[in-house]
This record gives structure tokens, sequence and C-alpha cells, in this order.
């Protein structure tokens, strides 16, 4: 009798899709006709039958507000919770943004919230009742953990990942798991096994990557707070390309144990888990709660630092900001200069000093890195995605072909961290030199790349290779005006010369609606200052009226009342 046939790796996605979308109500199935269109932030809105005022309202909040709410008793845990679930099976259904959906358990966990809360009259823990999503390659008891791979489909989390039991003993709720790409090396999120992961203010755009579901998932509020990891931007691009904010710490500052990856036990360059969100209180409060319980006894790599609450007030009245136009290898489109131009102006007007910087170091440190990723010239990678007959997707084949096709032999690797380290200390001698309090600069040379074009990382993997923590966050949005500037600098090479094609294909056109963030950077295990100064560039922009909309009007809480009257 012949064996039977294993299943292809279309029948295994395929099924795997389908699980997704039939986890889903069909009460919150949305008609077709409101998903023509490039733009879905405003879906929501749109579905009365299905998301009340009140739940619009919640949805819109930040997480530290939904917290007082749910303490004070105005809102129940079942309740934000159902509204958080509706909004990301909406979010789903226009971006294809979920990895696993568990709504029932999400729901059931919140119902006893509410009981112990009513029972002991005061919260479980600081998180008490909060929706929280979780990319999908971090561990999740009882959940997959696949890395976007077809061979890793049903592949079990043998537990939490330290970061999610610090979470769940807190009190959180965890509702989802968003995608992300094949393999997690990419600045976009797409792979066979979940398929595409699109950017919600326009769906002919990236979400970016490595964390793209959880990018696009808290842009449509579907999420008031979202774990991501980031080895060379995957939390900064995403949440760049979606109008969020989002932080890489330094290694070793925040719970990093539990996750599924490639490369396992690879020190040479190591990832960050960190939070994503819609505001900067809620990424206080992410590592706040992250740090609060001693993570270090647990996780023996974490470095003893305890949270040091600082804000703006705790600064300077007069900072010094160093400011990085280009990095001398690719330059930002149009909408990031005028951003970037802005903002300082911004800065200066409230008194505080820019300083140009030199982006002396960013070429030799991204040359390293980008050897450092692949030391075994994508072997692993490669033997992975065959073993499934698993095709690599667009993006991933471009990886292979161009950045992953050298070997390192043990000597090398040594010499590469050699390399590594003499590159730091020049970069910590410059700033040091520069004397600057943090240093401003694009996120991407895209504000959010078209699909397949997520081709260059060097404004966030630098950072990554000097260890240094990143905040991004919204300044604006492109407009129909953006063009190049006149005097612009001659094509640096050929990534700069194939950004600046990305943009005259179709001009602003081709980047309609798509938010524009920037990048603050400081210096390692800073994190506590670096939110602090991005406080004050908050505050600074906060007073232009031209500022993005991070998801369009809210619902003011007069016209919540009155719906409830």
């Amino acid at each position: 009798m012949a064996a039977a046939q294993s299943p292809t790796w279309q029948h295994i996605a395929a099924k795997k899709q389908k699980e997704i979308y039939d986890a889903i109500l069909p009460a919150w199935i949305v008609d077709k006709s409101l998903l023509v269109g490039h733009n879905f932030t405003d879906l929501p809105k749109k579905c009365p039958h299905i998301m009340s005022k009140e739940e619009l309202f919640i949805t819109e909040s930040r997480a530290v507000d939904i917290l007082s709410q749910i303490r004070a008793r105005t809102w129940t845990s079942y309740q934000v919770t159902l509204a958080f679930c509706k909004r990301a099976a909406l979010a789903h259904q226009a971006t294809n943004c979920l990895a696993l959906i568990m709504f029932d358990s999400a729901l059931e966990e919140a119902k006893k919230l509410d009981v112990y809360m009513e029972k002991h009259g005061k919260p479980i823990g600081p998180l008490h009742g909060l929706p929280i999503s979780v990319k999908e390659h971090i561990y999740l008891a009882n959940t997959p953990a696949t890395s976007g791979l077809i061979s890793w489909a049903d592949a079990p989390s043998p537990h939490d990942a330290l970061i999610c039991k610090i979470f769940r003993q807190a009190g959180a709720v965890f509702h989802v798991k968003t995608t992300n790409p094949q393999t997690l090396m990419a600045l976009e999120t797409h792979s066979n096994l979940f398929g595409r992961t699109c950017n919600p203010f326009n769906t002919s755009l990236t979400s970016g990557g490595s964390s793209g579901g959880e990018s696009a998932l808290v842009a449509m509020r579907g999420s008031p707070l979202g774990i991501g990891t980031d080895i060379g931007g995957s939390i900064r691009g995403p949440s760049g390309f979606c109008g969020g904010w989002g932080l890489k710490a330094s290694v070793a500052r925040i719970p990093h144990s539990g996750l599924s990856g490639l490369h396992a036990g690879m020190e040479n360059i190591i990832g960050c888990v960190g939070p994503m969100a819609n505001s900067l209180a809620d990424l206080r409060l992410f590592c706040q709660v992250a740090l609060a319980k001693e993570p270090w006894d647990e996780e023996p790599s974490l470095i003893d630092i305890p949270w040091r609450d600082t804000t703006a007030a705790d600064l300077p009245k007069r900072l010094r900001i160093g400011v990085m136009f280009n990095d001398g290898a690719v330059l930002p489109h149009p909408p990031i200069t005028r951003a970037l131009r802005h903002t300082v102006a911004k800065l200066r007007a409230a008194g505080h000093e820019i300083v140009e910087w030199n982006p002396q170091h960013h070429a030799s440190l991204l040359s390293w890195i980008n050897k450092a990723y692949f030391l075994d010239g994508g072997d692993e990678y490669k033997f992975t995605l065959l073993q499934e007959s698993d095709p690599p997707v667009p993006i991933i084949q471009w990886l292979l072909d161009s950045e992953a096709n050298t070997r390192h032999t043990i000597e090398e690797t040594w010499a590469l961290n050699s390399t590594r380290d003499k590159l730091r200390t020049a970069f910590s001698l410059q700033w040091k030199e520069a004397g600057v309090d943090a240093l401003l600069c694009p996120v991407n040379a895209s504000c959010a790349s078209a699909h397949d074009e997520s081709k260059y990382w060097g404004y966030t993997a630098v950072f990554n290779a000097t260890d240094l923590p990143g905040v991004v966050f919204p300044v604006t949005e492109v407009r129909e005006t953006d063009t190049w500037e006149e005097g612009t600098v001659p094509v640096q090479g050929e990534k700069d010369a194939m950004y600046r094609k990305f943009w005259d294909e179709g001009g602003a056109g081709k980047y309609k609606d798509a938010p524009v963030n920037l990048q603050l950077v400081g210096k390692r295990l800073g994190e506590e200052r670096l939110l602090a100064v991005a406080e004050v560039v908050e505050g600074c922009l906060r007073e232009d009226k031209q500022s993005v909309q991070r998801v369009s009007k809210p619902v003011q809480k007069e016209e919540m009342v009155q719906s409830r009257l």
C-alpha cells in the first residue's frame, strides 16, 4: 500500500489561514463593499452594527487610561476585551494582520478578572484586564510559534516567554497573536503560511516587518499595546510605517527569552523585545511593568537595572539634539526630509540647540551588521525553506540572493566581533565629542515601502549594531506637494538610486495617506532619558495643528455618553 502523501505547502497555508478567518464570529464579518479602497483606518466607524460608540471610545483610548477606567470600575475587563476583540477582527479583515485568534479564552480570562475585582476590590496587578497582542514567534503557552515557516506551522510554544509570563501575572489578557514574515528576516510581513499583511493607511504599502502584524493591528486600534521584537528595525520600522510609537531598548534591558526563530544561540548580534503602542505613556507602562519584578533573577543575561522614572521635567531646559538628514548611503524620500526640517524648526523655536550629525561610521556599521546576520551565508534559512518546499517569498528571495551569500569561518567571525567593538567605541567617542542628548533621524528611507520594496534597513540596523536604544514617533503624513528639494545631493550609490526610483515611479500619490515618523536615538541603556527627550519633542510638535492624527477623528467622550442615553 502506497504511503500517504504529505500535504503541500499550499494545503498547509490554506488550512492555517482558514482557521484564523473561521475564528471570527459571523456577526463580526463585514460586507465586502466596505473592503474596497486603500485606507481602512475608519473601517470600525463604518460598522455600527458591530462596534458601539462606547466600544470605539474604549479602543481609541491609551492603555494607561483604559487601566485607570478599569480600576475605577467605569469599565469592566470583559467590556474592554470584547471591544478589542471586535476591532481586532475588523483589522484582520482589512489588513490580514492576525496569526492566531484567542477571543474565547481572552473573554473567559476577562470574566475571571472581573470576579477578582468584585471580590477583592482591587486589581490583580498593574495590567489588570488590559488586552495585549503578541508577535507570533514569541512563546505563549500552547500556541504556535512558527516564525512564518510552513515547516513549523504547528510548532507549539513550550511555555510563556518571560515577558508574557510577567504580563500575564500582572493581569494582562492575551487576545491575539500577530503575523510576522517568513524566517522573520524582512522589513515587511509576507509569508506563504499567513499571506501578506498590508498597511491600514494604504494597502498597496507594507505594514513593515518583522513586527508588521503588530503595527497594522495597533494602527487599527485592535490592540492597545503590542509586544514586538527588533534585531534590525523590526519594531521601529513597522511602527514608523503605520504611524505608531515603538521602542527598541538596548540588549539585556527588557526580558527576551522565549522566542522561536532560526539561528538560535547566535550572539554576534542579538535582538530585543519591546513595546508597540499609540502613545509615549504606553511605552513607559510596558517598561515599568516588564522590570518591576526584577526579571534578571529568571533571565540571568539581563542587566539588573530597575526602571528609573524620568520625564521631561527632569531634563535640562535646553537640550542639544543631533540631527541626521541623510546617512550618506540612501537619501530619505521627500516627506521624511520635510518632517525632519519641521521638527528641527519646532525644537529650535522652543530654545533647543541643534547640531548636524556626521554619519561617518554608518557605512562601516551597516557593512558589519549585514555580515553578522548571515554568518552561515544563509544556509539555515535555505535548508529550512527547502525541507518543506516552502518557496521563498519575493523579499526573502531577494535577501538570500543579495545579502545572505557569504559563509564565514570561525576566525572570520572572531575578526567581525573585533570590528564590531572597534566601531562601537568610535561611535561612542563621536557621541561624546558631539555632546548630544539624543540623535534625531529617519526611521527608514521610505515613509512606508510598497510591497517587496523594503530593501534598506540602514537607518535602524546601525543602532542595533551600536546597541543604542531608539524610539519612533509620528510627525505628519505624506502630502500631494511632497517633491525632491532643489539641490538634492547626487546619487550616492546603487541602493540610493533604487530608492529614488521607488519614489519617482509614483511620487506622493504612490504613498498616499502614509504616516511619516521619525526616530530618536539615545545613549546605551538610557531608555528612560530617551523617552523623556521624546516627551520634549512630542510637546514641541503637539502645538502644531498639522501634526498627523493617528486614526482619523477619535470618538469624543460626549458622543459616547450621548449614545448610551
